[in-house]
């Protein structure tokens, strides 16, 4: 594990894990533009929650900078204050490596020596939890893990996927490591669908698994993740195990593009424009058809959620990315006896402004990951079409 020395954009990002650090350095700078930010509307939660997490962890050491030593920046900017502190303690403990996610401050560190790296949103893949996991066992630990139950080495996570030696997939249940096998999905839109890869059969497992209540995915576009949870859920209404399905999108517009001008007509003519998904994947013409067909299908609106008790419902939110946590919490506690939630997104893909630096789509999946009632599964191959996966496979940053 890592001794790291934070910026305080680090410490304000969700996704930094106190608990994936040996040791974590942080100046009393950053202690005071946390607290200079708690009273900012924008930065104000994360800042709280930062705090909260270095109370909390047992791994922290808030270093003060000798105001004695060698300063290499004089102008005392909070920027400079913090580098000159990541030196002093480079130079008492040289494993220590300085992140940031600031570009400038990188080039500054690596002017000053200091090894670093660079802190994105969403890169840090020891921090996301997927649902699903490789491992590559040698003969005796295979026996280990198989003929003499040796589990605690690898800290499962409930219903947590395993692929082993790259071929064989399993499941653990809480107890052991049991095989994965499904069924095909079919409806009357398609017969049979059966997994293109050992992803997808971990993801159809899932939705397929009674004991999973919370059902997610945070899965790269083109893996199939709305195609498979719809059509899953239109043969669950067909074989009437649930009543309903409904159906949450978000409304948010492109990044960087204003919001939609009003549109005149009821809940579902309004909503008509975002739900095109739903043409693509079942071959009907218009949503009004396709609800005029399926009078169990509803749409629901978040700001119409608040209130509703759904009972033997399927309740679908989709670019669950786009919601923030108060959100995703409103609508999941909305769920009654014998109904199921299916969370799908991609969190590469957020438009909405107030869910840049946390979204209910992550913060669904931390607050699931060691819950028997909840599985996930990532899927990582793009199978929409050959040019969609080589454009995934490009630099597209703004």
């Amino acid at each position: 594990m890592q001794k790291v020395f934070v910026d305080t954009n680090v410490l304000l990002n969700s996704k930094f894990n106190f608990d994936n650090y040996e040791k974590i350095y942080i100046s009393i700078t950053s202690i005071e533009e946390l607290d200079n930010f708690k009273r900012d509307d924008r930065m104000g939660y994360q800042a709280r929650n930062a705090i909260r997490n270095i109370i909390n962890a047992d791994n922290v050491d808030i270093k003060l900078c000798d105001p004695f030593t060698e300063q290499v920046f004089t102008d005392k900017k909070n920027d400079n204050l913090i580098l000159n502190c990541a030196k002093d303690v480079y130079e008492e403990d040289n494993e220590v490596v300085f992140l940031s996610d600031d570009y400038a401050m990188i080039l500054k560190a690596q002017g000053l020596g200091l090894p670093c790296e660079m802190f994105e949103f969403g890169e840090n893949k020891e921090e996301i939890y997927n649902g699903i996991r490789k491992l590559t066992l040698t003969d005796q630990e295979y026996v280990d893990i198989f003929e003499k139950n040796n589990y605690d080495l690898y800290n499962f996570h409930p219903n947590e996927y395993i692929i082993m030696n790259e071929k064989y997939l399993f499941m653990w249940n809480g107890e052991n490591l049991e095989e994965v096998k499904v069924k095909p999905i079919s409806n009357k839109y398609l017969n049979k669908i059966l997994p293109f890869d050992i992803y997808q059969k971990a993801f159809i497992h899932m939705l397929q698994n009674e004991k999973a209540i919370i059902k997610i995915t945070d899965s790269i576009y083109g893996a199939g993740k709305s195609f498979l949870m719809l059509h899953w859920a239109l043969q669950m209404l067909g074989k009437e195990k649930y009543n309903k399905l409904y159906f949450v999108k978000s409304d948010s517009p492109p990044k960087g593009r204003k919001e939609f001008p009003a549109i005149p007509g009821d809940v579902n003519e309004k909503c008509e424009p975002m739900l095109g998904l739903f043409c693509d994947l079942t071959g009907e013409d218009n949503l009004t058809e396709i609800l005029l067909r399926n009078n169990n299908l509803n749409i629901l609106p978040i700001q119409f959620a608040k209130g509703r008790s759904l009972y033997n419902v399927i309740l679908y939110i989709n670019e669950c990315q786009d919601f923030t946590p108060s959100e995703i919490e409103r609508l999941l506690s909305r769920l009654g006896k014998n109904s199921i939630a299916l969370l799908d997104g991609s969190t590469k893909q957020i438009d909405n402004k107030n869910c840049i630096y946390r979204n209910g789509l992550t913060i669904a999946s931390n607050n699931f990951k060691n819950e028997f009632n909840a599985a996930q599964v990532n899927m990582v191959e793009d199978y929409r079409s050959g040019i969609s996966k080589r454009i995934s496979e490009m630099d597209w940053r703004d």
